[in-house]
């Protein structure tokens, strides 16, 4: 029974080996065209969810719920295109930041005499690269730190440009929620609710009759929608938080091999400004290193 178990084992995981290499062999020989669709639909639709919302809790959410002549709303607001305009500027300078390893100067693309046994060679770009660097098959370079290829910034997240995706996703989930809560209030108060859940309106008899139904059900489907952005990104948003703290990469996350406490990982990312950064993607915020050279809680046989 053992063995049998085994073998199926053996026989998933040569499948998924399988689908692996025939999904990379896919990435390799269509590279331009998949870039060419997949990047500008994420940021259609990252402008689209966001803009929608946006102009959606400005012109009825928030006027349903308070006065729009008032301080309140005029200072929600305020805040709400603050979070916006945080958004998309981390977006912007992360999309500008080159993360590369050819990005250094020329004279750090040579391993220090210390370091050169930490080094690997990369077969794609025929260079040496330091440690926590690793070849991207769509941006077809290496990239320092590599965390992941980023859809809706186009290029990999890494040493340079962390910083920002991070505080992006921070804003991203911040407002999501935000405007979840907003929702939610307008259609609790709004009567919608009931059309919110197709066992409601069941149990409701006829809501049909009501002439306001249409709007209701928008409002309901709009609350959905919310609720699915809001999920996304505060997934996203954790998920990478959690990896700052334990200073490792998507592929690796529960490497706790850079781990060098929490605020110490926190500098690697934010830069000598820490948590100020939050307040501007233009807030200049100097990293620790160059991403060349990382220190290590623990000795590990290479």
């Amino acid at each position: 029974m053992v063995k049998f178990g085994v073998l199926i084992v053996r026989r998933v995981m040569c499948i998924l080996y399988c689908w692996e290499e025939a999904f990379l062999d896919f990435l390799d020989r269509h590279n331009t065209k998949i870039q060419a669709v997949l990047h500008p639909l994420s940021m259609a639709s990252l402008l689209s969810v966001i803009g929608f919302l946006l102009i959606y809790d400005m012109l009825y959410a928030l006027p349903g719920l308070m006065d729009s002549q008032g301080l309140c709303y005029k200072l929600n607001c305020m805040w709400s295109i603050f979070m916006v305009y945080s958004i998309f500027s981390n977006l912007w300078v992360c999309f500008w930041t080159d993360t590369s390893v050819q990005a250094l100067p020329a004279h750090r693309l040579r391993p220090p005499q210390e370091e050169a046994h930490l080094w690997h060679y990369c077969a794609s770009c025929e260079i040496m690269v330091p440690p926590r660097a690793w070849h991207c098959r769509l941006c077809k370079v290496c990239s320092l730190k590599r965390d992941h290829h980023c859809t809706f910034t186009a290029n990999c997240i890494g040493h340079f440009n962390q910083r920002y995706f991070l505080v992006f996703l921070f804003y991203g989930t911040l407002g999501s929620f935000q405007s979840l809560v907003y929702n939610f209030m307008f259609v609790w108060k709004s009567g919608a609710f009931i059309v919110a859940d197709p066992f409601l309106i069941m149990s409701f008899g006829q809501p049909s009759r009501d002439p306001s139904m249409g709007w209701k059900v928008l409002t309901s489907m709009v609350l959905k929608v919310n609720l699915v952005a809001a999920m996304a990104a505060g997934g996203m948003f954790f998920s990478q938080v959690l990896m700052v703290y334990r200073n490792s990469t998507c592929f690796l996350m529960s490497d706790r091999t850079y781990d060098l406490g929490a605020m110490n990982n926190f500098r690697q990312v934010l830069g000598r400004r820490g948590f100020w950064t939050l307040l501007s993607a233009h807030l200049n915020s100097p990293l620790p290193h160059d991403g060349t050279e990382w220190q290590m809680t623990k000795h590990t046989d290479v």
